[in-house]
Parts: C-alpha cells; structure tokens; sequence
C-alpha cells in the first residue's frame, strides 16, 4: 500500500475527525462535531471525502482529498494541506473547489441568477436550488425551479471543467432529442427541463396496463446526429468487465459466479470482433435518460445526460437499455409489473437489429456493472442471476 493509498484511508475512518480538527485549527477554529457524507474514489488517482461539520457553532460542509494541488489552486480554495507519514490530504470549504471554478456561483441563487442572465434568461427568480449530485473536482449536478420572461419551470444546472463543459454543450447539439443547453461560464451548462416523463416513472404503478413499443427507443438513437461522430468514443461495460467484475466481487458478491460471467463476456465479445460498423451512441441509454409522452401511441420526447454520447456500437446501446430494464422489477416487483413483457418484447426486437448473443453478453456485462454500486445484496445477487441467465443464452 502506497503512502497515498494510506492516506486515502483516513478519510472515511475515525481518525478523519483528528484531520478535520486540525484544519480548521489553522483559521483558530474548532471543531463541534462532524458526520461522513461520502467518499468518491477514483481509481489510480484521487480519494475524496465530504463531511457535514459544525465549525464553532457554524454549520459547514467540508471536502477532504489526496489530490496534489497547484499553490494556486490552493490559494484560491483556501484549502489546508496536512502532510503526515501516511501522505498528504487537502482541505477545504465547499462551495469552493480547485477544478470546478463556476461551482460557487451554481450553488447561490443570487449568483446563477446573474450567470442566466447572461445567457438571455433574463430577471430569473430561482427557487428550491437542491445539489442532486456532488463529486469534488468532477461535477456537479443542481435542479432548480426558475420563472422568468425567457424560461419558466424546471432547469438543472451542471458545473463541470470548462474544457468537458464544452463538450457537453456540443454533445446537446448533435442529438435532435436533447432540452436546449446554454453555456454560462466557468463550466456551467444549464439545460432546460425535459419534456414529458422519465419511462421509469412512466412505466411504474400504471392505473391501467403501459405499453412501449421497443422500436421508439431504436428511433430515438436515430435522432443523434454524425456530430457525435467527431466525440471521444466511450468504452462500453463489455470493454471493462474486468474492472466492473472486480468491483462486484469486492462489493460483495459471489466471486466464482462473477468469474463465470465474466469470462463468457470475454469469450463472446473477442470471438466476434467488432459487432457491426461505428455509429452515433447515447451511452449511457437507459430508462431514467428516456422521457416519453403518452398519447395514442406513447414516443420518446427526450434523450438526457449526453455526457457520453459519441462513436459506438449500436449493440452497447441496446445491451444497456435492456440490462437497466430487467433490473427495475428488482425494486418494486408490483410497480414493475408490466416490465417483464416490455423486457421480452425488447429483446425480440433488439435481437432483430443487432447480434443476439451480442446483444445479451453485453447486456450481462451492464448489470455486473451495476453491481459494485449497490448495497442492496438481494438485490445485486438477482441481477447476478439475471446476468448468468443472459450469458447462458448467448452461448444456446
């Protein structure tokens, strides 16, 4: 274990407490008490851990990482560096944050009131500002409601590094189905709500039986454009099986059955080659990223988080709408109820369009993906059925 691997480890253990302490004391501050929100690891790189504190008397949130910061980007954080046998850990006081410059200004409505004003949304009131998704030096994700001349009803903002926030904003641009994004500076993107309703939220607790015929979501990757073409390329679940698999062993799960599925993936995606020509991808195309109207006949009205959207394979599309869909009767089986028949009449349409024993394996290997992210241990061990099952079926 390396001295940064070490140092890594405080952040999510009670000696966490003794750091904290001894970074505020640098501003003669002291600690009242804290509590561990989270910890965000990037494998060989940074670990980063964010603390609700009370900081005498104040309540404050806190950021902790073993990233290696610039004495600029330390200055203009105000973050402490702690140096100890165990390595070096940086400290510092959300919103601030060394790679995310417009992270403060997204987390005040006074102040993204000023940032949509730049982009036309002009004497905006912001209401009900809810961070949704924090990870220190990433990206950040905030839901909002705003009225306006220009704009009325719900926006989410994203703080990323301006070179990816750029990216992003011409993502929107080659998808035909993506909310309107605007640009408003220092990595802000703020993207309009989308239309209709997410098809996880269409698709549970129905009054009466739901319907989607699978070849609306084939129509709906149509609607992304050749620009995607020009984008970084996403490597698929099926690529990292082994990273993924490593990771559900170690959350847990039965590592002589994770082995099993992996190497049938393996075993499938390099006897093939690739499995058809390089085409506009989602990638990350899945029911919570699909919004649909509900009508005579029910489409897609939007396609949301394109942060991946570039080259692929139409297969790894297909494969991770379909892994995401077998995994929603997991969660509530009576809401779910009418997902087993979408998820059959699915898998017979996908499989017409792409290599069926593709299309399985690759799905297999987005639900071992999953894995590592839940703590749910039923939950994750019938995903591993499910994925045992899938890869059984690619080799019939």
């Amino acid at each position: 274990m390396t001295t940064g691997d070490e140092a890594a480890t405080v952040l999510a253990s009670e000696a966490a407490g003794e750091m904290l302490a001894t970074a505020v004391a640098t501003a003669h501050q002291t600690l009242d008490s804290w509590r561990l929100d989270s910890v965000h690891a990037r494998p060989g790189a940074e670990t980063s851990a964010t603390y609700d504190v009370t900081v005498s008397g104040e309540r404050q949130y806190l950021v902790a990482s073993t990233v290696s910061l610039t004495d600029e980007e330390r200055a203009a954080v105000k973050a402490v560096r702690l140096e100890s046998d165990l390595g070096v850990v940086q400290v510092w006081r959300h919103p601030a944050d060394p790679r995310l410059p417009g992270l403060p200004d997204a987390c005040v409505p006074a102040a993204l009131t000023g940032r949509l004003a730049r982009v036309g949304i002009a004497d905006a009131a912001v209401e009900q500002l809810e961070m949704l998704v924090l990870r220190p030096m990433r990206r950040a994700v905030l839901r909002a409601n705003v009225s306006s001349h220009g704009l009325s009803g719900r926006i989410y903002i994203k703080v990323l590094r301006p070179d990816a926030a750029r990216q992003v904003l011409e993502r929107h641009q080659a998808c035909g189905m993506a909310p309107k994004a605007y640009d408003a500076g220092d990595g802000i993107v703020v993207i309009e709500g989308a239309t209709g309703q997410p098809l996880t939220e269409y698709l549970y607790r129905p009054d009466a039986p739901r319907y989607l015929d699978p070849a609306v979501l084939v129509e709906a990757l149509d609607s992304i454009g050749e620009g995607a073409m020009e984008m970084a390329r996403r490597r698929s679940a099926a690529d990292l099986i082994d990273t993924y698999a490593d990771a559900a062993i170690k959350s847990g799960a039965d590592a002589a059955r994770v082995d099993a599925v992996r190497a049938s993936v393996h075993a499938v995606v390099e006897a093939d080659g690739a499995p058809g020509a390089l085409v506009p991808t989602h990638g990350d195309f899945h029911a919570a990223n699909v919004f649909v109207e509900a009508g005579d006949e029910t489409r897609v009205a939007a396609l949301i988080d394109l942060d991946t959207l570039g080259p692929g394979y139409r297969v790894d599309d297909l494969a991770c709408m379909l892994a995401h869909l077998h995994t929603l009767p997991t969660f509530d089986e009576s809401g779910y109820r009418d997902v087993p028949r979408l998820i059959r009449d699915a898998t017979e349409d996908f499989s017409r369009r792409v290599p069926a024993h593709q299309l399985r394996a690759r799905a297999a290997a987005v639900l071992i993906s999953l894995m590592g992210g839940s703590d749910d241990a039923a939950r994750r061990d019938r995903w591993l059925a499910t994925a045992e099952r899938l890869v059984g079926d690619s080799h019939g």
